[in-house]
């Protein structure tokens, strides 16, 4: 017997947050282990909180783009463009 469509979703769904979960868990670890090693450096809590919010911003830029390059080709709007 095959899993019907709700049980994939639901087992998705499971994964997702799962998979959210362990990502938060590091960013936390990240966060924190970072605040550790540049509190003795000699920047000021404003230059760390820049530097931080630099990296996110970085990251969630990287990831929006790659995320709409896979959308694009899962899509197939990116098919004739080799012809």
């Amino acid at each position: 017997m095959t899993p019907s469509n709700q049980d994939r979703r639901l087992g998705a769904r499971h994964s997702l947050k799962l998979a959210a979960a362990a990502l938060f868990f590091c960013l936390v670890a990240v966060l924190i282990y970072g605040w550790f090693t540049l509190r003795g450096s000699g920047l000021s809590t404003v230059a760390v909180i820049a530097l931080g919010g630099g990296v996110l911003l970085t990251l969630i830029l990287g990831i929006g783009l790659m995320s709409l390059v896979f959308y694009s080709h899962n899509e197939g709007w990116d098919d004739d463009i080799g012809r």
